[in-house]
């Protein structure tokens, strides 16, 4: 029980931190992902450990469909508007997408080729040190 306080305060940490960062800032942005951010660059960094957040962490991706579910419904009270703009809507998620894809990929490939051919010169170099 005590790990899952502790998981679901940290958590809500980077929730409240999200939000007095975006309260700062001069231009609107979400505090959600401004927290979530955080929380990347916490994890990444080392500062925060896996370990603090992993079990409310689970639980959430678990149940990651009810969480889209009052989005879903508040957008019912716009659906004149989205009934109006459903063709620039439908556009805009396709060229999204396809964007994203290609963004991804080619990065994915240039960091692959760089990674080879770092590991080809350590290789190299470990062969030029036998001789």
């Amino acid at each position: 029980m005590k790990i899952w306080l502790y998981n679901i305060f940290t958590i809500l940490c980077f929730v409240v931190l999200g939000r007095a960062v975006s309260m700062l800032l001069p231009v609107e942005f979400p505090s959600s992902i401004i927290g979530l951010l955080l929380l990347f660059v916490a994890l990444s960094s080392g500062l925060l450990k896996q370990k603090y957040v992993e079990k409310v962490c689970e639980q959430l991706n678990r149940h990651i469909g009810i969480l889209f579910v009052p989005a879903g419904v508040a957008l019912m009270g716009y659906f004149e508007l989205v009934q109006q703009n459903i063709l620039a809507l439908i556009m805009a998620g396709l060229i999204g997408t396809v964007a994203i894809f290609f963004t991804v990929g080619h990065t994915y490939c240039y960091l692959n080729r760089a990674n080879a051919a770092k590991q080809k010169a350590a290789l190299n170099k470990q062969q030029g040190d036998d001789k």
